[in-house]
């Protein structure tokens, strides 16, 4: 996955994310009584969903950052470790 795309993914998931926190908030302040009567879990709930998009995208970056690094250091280990055949 290129660069682009990984963002493009990454802020799909956060509009999202952003989308139905926007509408739970909305409707507690509209005075929808459903939500009205759940006042800390609403917040909580829309905390949550754009909290755990974004955990999500620094696991993922942390993830592919340490495949990319261990990907340059394995072509120098293989270099250090080639053993010549011997002639006896």
């Amino acid at each position: 996955m290129t660069v682009t795309g990984w963002v493009k993914a990454r802020s799909v998931e956060l509009g999202a994310s952003l989308c139905t926190a926007g509408i739970l908030i909305a409707g507690l302040a509209l005075g929808v009584p459903f939500l009205r009567e759940r006042i800390p879990e609403t917040f909580l709930y829309s905390f949550c969903c754009v909290s755990a998009v974004l955990l999500r995208a620094a696991i993922d970056l942390a993830v592919r950052g340490t495949a990319f690094a261990a990907r340059r250091i394995r072509p120098a280990l293989r270099v250090a470790t080639r053993l010549e055949p011997s002639g006896a």
